[in-house]
């Protein structure tokens, strides 16, 4: 087995795919290949490098251990038009993307088995030093062929019908077809001549410019962008070991999300105001509300049913988050998700019950004479790229790890002995229908960047002014890898207690 191994040093990977305006992550091997392949050119091509990035090509895919990676916002650069004559114009500037993303682990794997041997081992080893890019200039890395024995086990495995996700690969000709795009030889080729012909005379300079139109009629050769056209589909990787097996928490992970278009900027301290006033707009659309969606039965009581529940989707996780509400969630109860009743139900909130199109659901808050405090407007998040925390996935990918967002409420006041909220938490996920966590870490502060402090969200005073009003922030780790959405406590109906998956490494 033999494993090169990519640390991204300022922490972003910039390699990206122009024409959607994507990061690339995973890191596709074409790419790096073709990384390898550069450094090759430019240092001279030594035989043996190029044997090694031969036997590579020829290799198949290589499996990868990559982390998530959390998109970062596109960085748009405006570059000046010139006109033929060299002088700026007053035209509009060309802008160009530079997509990103940061992963969460700083290093990434290519895996193979095989072993090349020794001298294969030692070229690439001296290969790896000279990548210091891939992709763009800002996603500067340190490549190294790791210590046989200490290859990592990869999460991502190429194989045919795994679509996870699809990545450029190499195949054999990969490496003639990037020398033949360098064009290495003829630049080298062209350069010397010129410089022959910038110290030649008379007869010998006129001959020397007649040889150079000759061979390069279309003036100085220029090195061209290659395209590789291989791909390989990839999968995650299937972890056979029992201890491993992701659990399904109680909410469907295709939960509704709605997006703030208009409307002022509010804080999580917001969130009762929020997901109260969409519950009421849910209700009102209804009409006679089922008791998956109100959360009472017939008689009026507390449903004992599993039932909607209405979160904040904030703006947490990354270095300069301030908590600030993007928009609002509806996470439903497994199994209704495609019913009929669901779309029965929901219908009228989302589309005009006339016309059948789609149109934005409205929610306000008012002061007790009716004057308007604040109002938003909200519609279904279909964007091909949201925001980060808008997407689905931030909030339910199965993970060891979570920490809590909004603080969670116990359901009834701990003791003053050590130990008592920790096991009050068990009980609330046990009582919200999820595994016991096996390590419990509370905290007034949540390990989530942007959260923030579990006493600037209001008092859950629902229920009954003697019912326990204790919130603290939580981060847990559980036995198997669970699945999201994760609501916690008694006031995860309306967002309180709230969850957001992290790496195990900031447990």
């Amino acid at each position: 087995m033999i494993a090169l191994g990519i640390r991204y040093l300022t922490r972003y990977a910039a390699a990206s795919n122009l024409a959607q305006q994507q990061p690339e992550w995973p890191p596709h091997w074409g790419r790096t290949f073709m990384a390898m392949a550069a450094g090759h050119f430019e240092n001279g091509e030594v035989p043996e490098e190029r044997a090694a990035l031969e036997w590579l090509e020829a290799a198949p895919a290589p499996a990868l251990r990559a982390s998530d990676a959390d998109e970062r916002t596109t960085v748009r650069a405006y570059v000046p038009v010139n006109d033929d004559h060299g002088g700026i114009l007053g035209r509009a500037r060309q802008d160009r993307a530079f997509p990103r993303t940061r992963p969460r682990e700083e290093c990434a794997y290519f895996i193979w088995d095989g072993e090349p041997g020794a001298e294969i081992r030692l070229a690439l080893e001296r290969l790896c030093r000279k990548v210091t890019r891939i992709g763009h200039s800002s996603s500067a890395v340190q490549m190294w062929v790791a210590a046989e024995g200490q290859e990592p086990v990869p999460n991502w495995i190429p194989g045919e019908g795994l679509e996870d996700a699809r990545m450029r690969v190499t195949e054999r000709g990969t490496l003639r077809l990037l020398e033949a795009a360098f064009n290495g030889r003829a630049i080298q080729e062209y350069a010397a001549r010129a410089e022959a012909l910038d110290g030649a005379k008379g007869r010998q300079k006129t001959a020397l410019k007649n040889e150079l139109k000759a061979q390069f009629p279309n003036g100085q050769p220029e090195s061209r962008r290659p395209i590789l056209v291989t791909w390989q589909g990839y999968g995650r990787a299937r972890v056979s070991d029992a201890t491993a097996v992701e659990v399904d928490g109680p909410f469907d992970e295709d939960f509704v999300v709605l997006t703030k278009f208009e409307g002022m900027s509010l804080g999580l301290e917001s969130t009762l105001q929020l997901t109260g006033a969409l519950r009421d707009a849910a209700m009102k659309a209804a009409g006679e509300p089922p008791e998956w969606l109100s959360g009472h039965d017939r008689t009026g009581s507390p449903s004992l049913q599993r039932h909607a529940a209405f979160f904040p989707l904030p703006y947490v996780g990354f270095e300069h988050a301030d908590g600030h509400v993007l928009g609002l969630g509806m996470a439903l109860p497994r199994g209704l998700k495609n019913s009929t009743e669901l779309r029965y139900v929901l219908g009228p909130l989302f589309f005009d019950p006339g016309t059948g199109e789609e149109r934005p659901v409205e929610v306000w808050k008012r002061d007790r004479h009716g004057n308007m405090i604040w109002r938003w407007h909200l519609r279904r998040e279909n964007r091909e790229q949201p925001p980060v925390n808008l997407q689905r996935s931030i909030w339910t990918k199965p993970s060891r790890v979570w920490a809590s967002v909004t603080p969670v409420v116990l359901h009834h006041y701990p003791k003053k002995r050590e130990g008592d909220v920790e096991r009050i938490v068990r009980e609330a996920f046990i009582s919200a229908q999820f595994p016991a966590p096996e390590a419990v870490q509370v905290c007034s502060i949540s390990a989530v960047l942007g959260a923030g402090h579990a006493m600037a969200m209001p008092p859950f005073a629902e229920g009954g002014a003697n019912l326990c009003r204790h919130q603290t922030h939580v981060t847990v780790r559980f036995a198997q890898p669970v699945r999201g959405p994760m609501l916690v406590g008694r006031g995860r109906f309306r967002g309180y207690g709230l969850f957001r998956p992290v790496t195990e490494d900031r447990a």
